[in-house]
């Protein structure tokens, strides 16, 4: 029995509509599809209209049109996207989940609180801090950081935890194993 494209693209957009923010290879995996395959059927949804492709600098990462934030009633935008794309990357959320619950934080804070080299905790910071999602204030001798706007955070972290299960449940035992 052949597959037609159609069987392939809704396949493709229900993994999409299942992890907003998937990339290109991950899709490829998920849908069990070559990436010249997926390729092109994501440019296909595209131009129809049905997925909208971002890039993060490394990835293109790829969100179904429709997608709406509820607790606000309204549609994704570039900038809400952005938050979910970079929440695909686990020191990132944390990050991001650090800031939300705590508010401003310290390099060094952040350090110890991901456990991470100092050097990675800097990297993920000029990423989020180059997207928009988070501000340095160069107040103090250190610097502190906190998200650019918390509301927005929050609001497409709870929309979208149950996609972001599996990154959520790494960071969660982290913060346990932080807490006193």
């Amino acid at each position: 029995m052949a597959v037609t494209g159609t069987d392939v693209r809704g396949r493709i957009l229900n993994a999409v509509s299942s992890k907003p923010g998937i990339h290109m290879r991950e899709l490829g995996r998920t849908v069990v599809l070559s990436l010249s395959g997926v390729a092109h059927h994501l440019h296909v949804l595209e131009e129809e209209g049905l997925v909208v492709g971002l890039s993060d600098g490394y990835y293109r990462r790829f969100f179904p049109s429709h997608l709406v934030l509820k607790p606000e009633a309204r549609r994704l935008d570039n900038a809400d996207r952005q938050l979910l794309a970079e929440c695909r990357r686990t020191p990132s959320l944390a990050i991001i989940l650090s800031l939300a619950v705590d508010g401003p934080l310290t390099h060094r804070e952040i350090g110890h609180r991901l456990r991470k080299s100092k050097g990675t905790v800097s990297y993920h910071l000029s990423r989020l801090v180059d997207a928009g999602l988070v501000n340095m204030d160069r107040g103090s001798a250190e610097g502190t950081y906190a998200l650019a706007d918390p509301k927005r955070a929050v609001s497409v972290l709870v929309t979208f935890s149950t996609s972001l299960r599996d990154r959520l449940d790494g960071f969660a035992r982290l913060w346990l194993a932080l807490r006193p």
